[in-house]
């Protein structure tokens, strides 16, 4: 039903109605009799989008593709270029969402925190790229799966008083959410102030086009991200994959789960799900909820008083250092944060660094971290699903395991399902979880999240997560191959994911 929904929804006539912008231009083209002319211009514009993508600040990995297009299909790579690769938001949802950023920066009630040498490096980067700080004293739960993130969720909404706001890729109907959303119309009703939002290509077949305007009759604030509609921009590449809930400024979570039913293991249509998130307690939630607000906000007029929604924080002793952060397309965000961030934690590791991420499709420089890790002696592991969501894009994952496991990474693939948890611990110091999957639609397209953490007593829990994982994961031989055909249609594959 999911299915025939999408392709009857708006997913397909908007996708048509694209086409014909393009077929409309073409036509107008052939019909005034400029084909001359238009070769000449076209001849032009590929020499400029040449020039423009060779000195492009950008990786090997995604000038390539459009080097090929263009020598194949000029007319089309130009058109597309102009409209996909320099996606932007408009200058004045720009300029507002950088006036929120600011204003809830001067709202936290957190006074700057003195931080051990050890976290110096890594706060410096993301106090730099990612635009928030790291916090001390914080307490942080993780948990290992969808159905404890789900009850300790519900447990929290239910004590909220003043306020909720969810942030999600996916929100599904099914068990998960009609307990998360019977509680919400009972908060609302009680006057505490409810937000969802959700992404309108991440809900496709899913929920109806209509659902905010169902949702506000409860009393409960819904907009969609970024709703997809029938004009030809690459700003429809740009999703918000985050995951965050705040409420009352007091507690946060954050991590790989969405709200379905497959996320807590109600649907197990690809066996056991396997998911992580984390709950914060303390001042580290205001980077959350700044995060939050200035999603949510971004196309608001009207100046709104934030510093209502911070709030004092209880510290908590002994319980190290975390720092939540996001990352995103420009110009919100001038760096790839979430791969850097993931390059910086491979590079300090010295004994071990484990990952899982459930697809890995990474560009050449996080590749070659991984390597250099394992190289230098690291104990590199990396899991990845065995039963796949996406079959080609499994293959992908695994055309790209020769070159790790020549440098001695050590892959497993989780055999009771499918692995969705983002996250990496080393050397029992270091962790992070959030929502950056290693492709090139989390690192480079979609809006993240997540929190670095170090010497925080739910380290010890993750490092035991993980070896509980790797007992029941399938380890990849070191002289894995794929087939020929296989590798061969994975190396085409390989060359354009990183406009996918």
């Amino acid at each position: 039903m999911k299915i025939l929904a999408t392709l009857f929804g708006k997913v397909i006539p908007v996708a048509a109605l694209m086409l014909l912008q393009i077929a409309l231009i073409v036509l107008a083209i052939v019909a005034l009799e400029i084909f001359p002319l238009f070769q000449l211009l076209s001849a032009l514009f590929a020499l400029g989008v040449f020039f423009a993508l060779v000195n492009r600040k950008e990786t090997p990995e995604f000038k390539i593709p459009w080097l090929i297009l263009l020598a194949l299909f000029p007319f089309f790579t130009i058109l597309a270029y102009i409209l996909f690769a320099n996606a932007r938001i408009p200058k004045k949802q720009y300029e507002r969402a950088m006036q929120i950023r600011r204003d809830t920066a001067a709202c936290s009630q957190v006074a700057a925190e003195e931080l051990c040498k050890e976290v110096e490096g890594i706060e410096s980067y993301l106090r730099s790229t990612a635009y928030t700080r790291g916090h001390m004293h914080n307490r942080i739960t993780y948990y290992g799966t969808g159905e404890e993130f789900w009850a300790a969720l519900l447990t929290e909404l239910e004590s909220a008083k003043k306020y909720i706001f969810m942030e999600y890729f996916i929100v599904d109907h099914g068990k998960m959410w009609d307990s998360i959303l019977n509680l919400l119309i009972r908060k609302a009703a009680e006057g505490v102030e409810v937000r969802l939002m959700y992404d309108d290509i991440g809900t496709a077949g899913m929920l109806t086009p209509g659902y905010p305007r169902e949702l506000k009759k409860s009393g409960i604030n819904c907009r969609k991200f970024n709703p997809f509609r029938p004009v030809v921009s690459g700003i429809h590449n740009n999703r918000d994959h985050r995951k965050i809930t705040v409420i009352d400024g007091k507690t946060g979570f954050t991590g790989g789960i969405n709200i379905g039913d497959e996320y807590v293991n109600k649907n197990m249509r690809l066996g056991r799900w396997k998911d992580t998130a984390i709950k914060i307690e303390g001042s580290a939630v205001d980077n959350l909820l700044s995060m939050f607000l200035q999603m949510f906000d971004m196309n608001e007029d009207a100046p709104k008083n934030y510093a209502e929604y911070f709030v004092e924080h209880e510290k908590f002793d002994d319980e190290g250092y975390i720092h939540p952060f996001g990352d995103g397309p420009e110009p919100l965000y001038d760096e790839l944060v979430g791969e850097n961030n993931y390059i910086n934690l491979i590079a300090s590791a010295k004994r071990y660094c484990y990952i899982a991420t459930p697809y890995l499709i990474p560009d050449f420089n996080l590749m070659a971290a991984l390597k250099n890790a394992a190289l230098r002696g690291v104990d590199v592991r990396i899991i990845t699903p065995h039963i796949p969501d996406k079959k080609v894009i499994l293959d992908m994952t695994r055309s790209n395991y020769s070159f790790l496991l020549k440098a001695g990474v050590k892959i497993y693939e989780y055999t009771p399902g499918f692995i969705h948890a983002k996250m990496l611990v080393s050397d029992d110091e270091w962790a992070f979880v959030g929502t950056i999957n290693l492709d090139y639609r989390s690192l480079v397209h979609h809006y993240e999240c997540g929190a670095v953490m170090h010497k925080t007593p739910c380290i010890a829990e993750i490092k035991a997560d993980f070896d509980d994982t790797i007992a029941v994961s399938q380890r990849i031989p070191e002289d894995f191959k794929l087939s020929r055909p296989a590798a061969a249609l994975h190396a085409v594959l390989n060359v354009f994911s990183p406009l996918l």
